[in-house]
This record gives structure tokens, C-alpha cells and sequence, in this order.
């Protein structure tokens, strides 16, 4: 799902109606609480052609986030973004980046977790689905 150039794959991304997202937003926000779910999560996601990422992402509860990310034995491998979050389907966080409009998924596991997701809010599956899990700090 990511890669140390940095290059993020959300397949059918370019599939999501904006009006739509909006609407989904709008109905579902009930299903997550922002105040239990915002902090800061921390992990090291695999990559393609590093070590991993270590990765740092703030969620606030007025639905902004910051996400810091170091490139395992990357020179210049450091990479940091704000911007807002939408939650889609009552318990995935949408981010978005202001700058270029890419979007990263995690799903709300539970108060203490999150997991990247593709588009759709689809987990990672079978022995390396822990890897992507960020824990609450």
C-alpha cells in the first residue's frame, strides 16, 4: 500500500463522487467519536523498498490530523502532511493531503487502534494484516 518513494496505491480512489463522500460523512459520523478516537497512533508500516516507515499520525477531534513519516535507511526519507479528515462509512478516516489531493485510508479498530485500508475500508489480509496497524500512544 505504500512504498519509501512515497507513493501511496488507493485503487479506485478516482472512483469516489465527492458529493457522495459528503453525504456518507454527513449520515455516518454518529458511528465514531472523534473525541475517543483522536490522539496520536504510532507503527512501522511495511514498504517495497525500505525497511518500513515508521509512522506518526495525530488525529484531532475537529477532524484535522498531522502525519509524520521516516523512510527506514532512506536518506531524505522524511515526509510530513496536515490537512483534514472525512470519515466515511462510520469508521474509516479519509485523509487528505491539502497539496496534492492524495488520499490515505485507515480504518477505527478499536479505541486504542487504527489500520490502513485501501479505498473501500478493505483490511490487509492474512500474516502481514498486523503490520499495517498503528497503535495509540
Amino acid at each position: 500500500m505504500t512504498s519509501c518513494t512515497g507513493k501511496k496505491t488507493t485503487p479506485n480512489a478516482a472512483d469516489n463522487d465527492s458529493a457522495n463522500v459528503v453525504d456518507t460523512t454527513a449520515s455516518n459520523k454518529d458511528n465514531v467519536d472523534l473525541t475517543s478516537v483522536a490522539g496520536t497512533y504510532e507503527g512501522t508500516l511495511p514498504a517495497a523498498d525500505c525497511p518500513g516507515i515508521k509512522t506518526v499520525i495525530t488525529i484531532n477531534a475537529d477532524s484535522t490530523y498531522l502525519l509524520k513519516q521516516d523512510y527506514i535507511d532512506k536518506k531524505d526519507g522524511h515526509d510530513e502532511a496536515s490537512g483534514i479528515f472525512k470519515v466515511l462509512d462510520g469508521k474509516v478516516l479519509m485523509l487528505v493531503r491539502p497539496s496534492t489531493g492524495e488520499q490515505t485510508f485507515y480504518k477505527v479498530k478499536n479505541a486504542n487502534s487504527i489500520i490502513m485500508t485501501d479505498s473501500m475500508g478493505v483490511e490487509p489480509e492474512g500474516e502481514t494484516a498486523k503490520l499495517y496497524v498503528l497503535k495509540k500512544k
